[in-house]
């Protein structure tokens, strides 16, 4: 049988489990993102892992429904407390860099579940953190004196806090993660 695009039954990857679980996921990430361990006082904040449940939803579904659902959550984090400058500013803080978190899907067919989570969470970690660096030397850069110290302001500003937030989301994703995954693929 011919197949014509009336025809076509492509599977959507945003059926209604996958929604829930998008919206289970930026909502956990939400009230993680609420206590913070340690805040910095120009934006930036370690929690009990606030990226994970959105890494895992992306190590389940694939890179691009990460993207989308990570640019929605870091919508949502600018609509909750997000600083101003300006438009450009404000979506490279938020929805881009936050859209980062979706890489961790670029792991989600290794065979070694736990490589691949691990992989996965530096990989979005390292994204979510060059967005925050890159922004910063945009938008915060008339603050220090000249680019070097401006690149050095943001690297340090930015990896004090995105580093210890890997390490911990690593550190749980080990412990739950392969868990969690193969759970929420039993009814994917």
């Amino acid at each position: 049988k011919k197949e014509t695009p009336m025809t076509n039954t492509k599977k959507s990857i945003w059926n209604t489990k996958t929604l829930a679980l998008g919206a289970m996921c930026i909502a956990l990430s939400s009230v993680l993102s609420l206590i913070k361990l340690f805040e910095l006082p120009n934006g930036g904040s370690v929690t009990p892992a606030s990226m994970l449940p959105m890494m895992l939803f992306a190590y389940i579904y694939g890179t691009v429904p990460g993207l989308l659902l990570g640019a929605v959550y870091g919508f949502l984090q600018f609509l909750f407390g997000g600083w101003f400058l300006s438009l450009p500013q404000m979506l490279m803080d938020y929805p881009i860099a936050f859209a980062m978190i979706g890489l961790a899907g670029l792991f989600n067919k290794n065979p070694n579940e736990k490589l691949g989570l691990t992989l996965g969470v530096i990989v979005a970690s390292i994204g979510r953190f060059i967005a925050a660096v890159v922004a910063g030397l945009i938008f915060w850069s008339d603050l220090t004196n000249g680019l070097w110290a401006a690149v050095v302001y943001s690297l340090g500003y930015n990896g004090s806090y995105m580093g210890i937030e890997c390490v911990i989301c690593v550190v749980i994703a080990l412990a739950i993660g392969p868990r969690l995954v193969k759970e929420i693929r039993k009814i994917k």
